[in-house]
C-alpha cells in the first residue's frame, strides 16, 4: 500500500504533466502567414520583362515582405509603386506618397523592398520615366489562398516536457521506494 507522502508526490508529478500537456492549448502558437518574396523585373522601354506579355501582374499576400530586384536592358529607369493611388506619374522622379527605387541603368541594378502589411487591393507599378512600363501589383488579403501554412506538430513541441515530466515521476517513485525500504529496515 502506498503511503500518504508518496501518493502526494505522485499526484503532484501527474498534475504537473497534465499542466505541461495543456500549455499548448492554453497559449496557442500564432501562425505566421507573411513570407519574404523576391521578384525580378527587367526594365525595357517597351515594357517590364518585355516578352509576348510585358508588364506582368505581381500578386502577393498582405503582410508579405517583397524585394523587387531591378535591372535595365536598355537605358535609365526608376521603379515606382503608386501606394497613394493617385495615378502613375511619368516625371522622371518619385512622387511623394509612392514607394520608389533608385534610378538604375544596365550597369547599375538596384532593388526595392515593399512591406505589404498596410496595403490591400490593386496598385499600379510603373517606370517614372517611360509610360509604356505600367503593370498591376495585387495585394490579396492574408486569408486568401496563396501562402503555405505549416501544421503545428504539438507532440514534437511537448515531447521534451513529457520526457522531463516522465523522468521526474520516475525519480520521485524510485526515491519514495528507497525511503520506504530504508524505514522498513530501520524498524526491523
Amino acid at each position: 500500500m502506498l503511503n500518504r507522502r508518496f501518493s502526494i508526490v505522485l499526484f503532484s508529478a501527474l498534475l504537473l504533466a497534465v499542466v505541461i500537456l495543456g500549455l499548448p492549448n492554453l497559449f496557442p502558437i500564432p501562425r505566421v502567414a507573411a513570407i519574404n518574396r523576391t521578384i525580378t523585373l527587367v526594365g525595357l522601354v517597351s515594357g517590364w520583362n518585355f516578352t509576348s506579355t510585358p508588364n506582368p501582374t505581381i500578386t502577393v499576400i498582405q503582410g508579405d515582405i517583397v524585394t523587387i530586384n531591378l535591372s535595365s536592358g536598355d537605358t535609365l529607369h526608376q521603379f515606382a509603386l503608386d501606394v497613394d493611388k493617385d495615378g502613375a506619374k511619368f516625371t522622371g522622379s518619385c512622387s511623394t506618397g509612392d514607394t520608389c527605387s533608385n534610378q538604375f541603368t544596365p550597369s547599375t541594378p538596384t532593388s526595392v523592398v515593399i512591406n505589404t502589411s498596410s496595403l490591400s487591393g490593386t496598385y499600379t507599378y510603373f517606370c517614372t520615366i517611360h509610360s509604356s512600363m505600367v503593370g498591376s501589383f495585387v495585394v490579396n488579403p492574408s486569408t486568401s489562398v496563396g501562402g503555405t501554412e505549416v501544421p503545428i506538430d504539438r507532440l514534437a513541441l511537448v515531447a521534451p516536457y513529457l520526457g522531463l515530466a516522465s523522468a521526474q515521476a520516475i525519480l520521485v517513485a524510485i526515491t519514495a521506494y528507497m525511503i520506504r525500504n530504508r524505514r522498513k529496515e530501520k524498524k526491523k
